[in-house]
Order: C-alpha cells, then sequence, then structure tokens
C-alpha cells in the first residue's frame, strides 16, 4: 500500500510525507513478527490526537479496516472518504484491505502505531 499524508506535515520546501508499505515475507519474519499482518513500514500516530483517515483508491475498491479500532472505510477510486479517531492508549493496532479486490488481496496488511507525543516528535 502506499500512504501520502496531506497538509498536516509540509517541509519548509513543500514536501509532504510518503511512504510505501508491504507485507513481511515468510522467510523475513523474525520473532515476534505477525505472518500476513506485519508490514516493513507502520503508519505512526501520537496518542490521545484527533487523527483523520482520508482513503482513497487508484485501482480497484479496497477497503481500509482496522477492527480493533472500529474502523472500516472504503477506498475507492474518483472518492475520496474519511473517518476520525482518538487513540488513548498507545500499541501497535493490525488491519487489512477487508475488500476482494484481487489477486494480491490477502497480502494487504496495515500497521499502525500509536506512540507517546514525544516519540511522534522524534
Amino acid at each position: 500500500m502506499k500512504y501520502k499524508t496531506l497538509r498536516d506535515f509540509v517541509s519548509e520546501t513543500g514536501e509532504t510525507i510518503e511512504y510505501e508499505s508491504y507485507i513481511i515475507p515468510d522467510d523475513m519474519l523474525e520473532e515476534g513478527q505477525l505472518r500476513l499482518l506485519d508490514t516493513d513500514t507502520s503508519i505512526v500516530v501520537p496518542v490521545d490526537t484527533h487523527i483523520r483517515f482520508l482513503v482513497t483508491a487508484n485501482d480497484v475498491i479496497h477497503c481500509f479496516t482496522i477492527p480493533s479500532l472500529g474502523i472500516k472505510l472504503d477506498a475507492t477510486p474518483g472518492r475520496l472518504n474519511q473517518v476520525s479517531a482518538l487513540i488513548q492508549r498507545t500499541g501497535v493496532y493490525y488491519g487489512q484491505c477487508s475488500e476482494l479486490c484481487g489477486v494480491n488481496h490477502a497480502l494487504m496488511p496495515i500497521k499502525l502505531e500509536c506512540v507517546s507525543i514525544n516519540d511522534f516528535i522524534e
């Protein structure tokens, strides 16, 4: 999956934060990592802060789902959907695409890390 922040974090040169996140293959998993859920890059958000997720898709309908946070939002090409969250506990939250979106549907996990505000600023 490809993630991009919008206006909230813009550098002095006008650049935004953008990164890609991929599933960790079974043969590269380390002790404690979850098969089919762990990714090489996480979404990192601060605790006790209102977060707004803006979700869209480039190709087919996907579904941005993090069940433990109660978030399930369709990602539809040509549409911009949003949902808000206030996470009050630090930790790692896992989700995945919950739409039958194609051949790699099972390989689209989401890993969100909620950290203290000081850790987030660093």
